[in-house]
């Protein structure tokens, strides 16, 4: 299991998804209410030296990603489908430096020197992952952001405390202006991220959002949602 700290033992399957908005477009949904912003700029220089076919991707696994991740939750099959469809996937190769605690200071050097992450990238983060990412986007500019089981607090949890990535406030603005796109995805029944987090999220990045009805915490594949979303943004940066 690779994921937020509070560990649950069960891989439950992802759900069909349901659309709740995307970023660029207003959209009021009681809980959550997006403004409008740029769904995307071909000229900002973040994507400047991208390929005109493909960004290459990152997938950014949740804590205990120690040694080969592809068997777990969704993370090699996403590699096998994001690869058929012509991107260039980079794995964290024997697993992510400091895999249980997950630390800020040990995986954003990592993401930038080891996986070579930077603006012709496609950033995927799951759970601790998409902490990391997002701490990563405010210091880089990136291709794209996708966000997977999302957070902006520790939770209450001692490990994410101590982490690094919630010790002090995060830089929304930032990280949108350093992203080509952002997408974020979210399961209404997450075992281990309340979703009022992963929404609040959501509104702070004015995120093209996508809220799994009855979804938990992405553990399994398929998730062809995934792979369509990055698709969609893609061939609007490589315009």
């Amino acid at each position: 299991y690779f994921g937020a700290r509070r560990t649950c033992g069960t891989r439950m399957p992802l759900v069909a998804g349901l659309n709740i908005g995307y970023r660029g477009q207003h959209l009021n949904t009681g809980k959550l209410t997006f403004t409008p912003s740029r769904r995307c700029d071909t000229s900002a220089t973040h994507i400047g030296n991208m390929s005109r076919s493909h960004p290459n991707c990152l997938i950014i696994p949740g804590n205990g990603s120690g040694g080969d991740i592809r068997g777990s939750n969704y993370y090699g099959w996403a590699e096998r489908q994001l690869k058929d469809a012509g991107y260039e996937v980079r794995m964290p190769e024997g697993g992510m430096p400091d895999p249980l605690y997950a630390r800020e200071k040990k995986w954003v050097p990592f993401m930038r020197d080891d996986m070579r992450g930077g603006e012709d990238s496609v950033v995927i983060g799951h759970s601790s992952g998409a902490a990391a990412a997002m701490r990563f986007a405010e210091q880089y500019k990136v291709a794209g952001l996708v966000l997977v089981a999302a957070y902006d607090d520790d939770l209450g949890d001692e490990l994410e405390r101590n982490s690094g990535y919630f010790n002090r406030p995060w830089n929304w603005d930032q990280i949108k202006q350093n992203a080509g796109f952002i997408v974020q995805f979210a399961g209404t029944q997450d075992s281990l991220v309340p979703i009022e987090v992963q929404r609040k999220v959501a509104k702070a990045l004015d995120a093209e959002y996508h809220e799994q009805p009855d979804g938990d915490h992405f553990f399994s594949p398929p998730f062809p949602q995934l792979i369509d979303a990055i698709n969609e943004n893609v061939s609007k940066l490589c315009k």
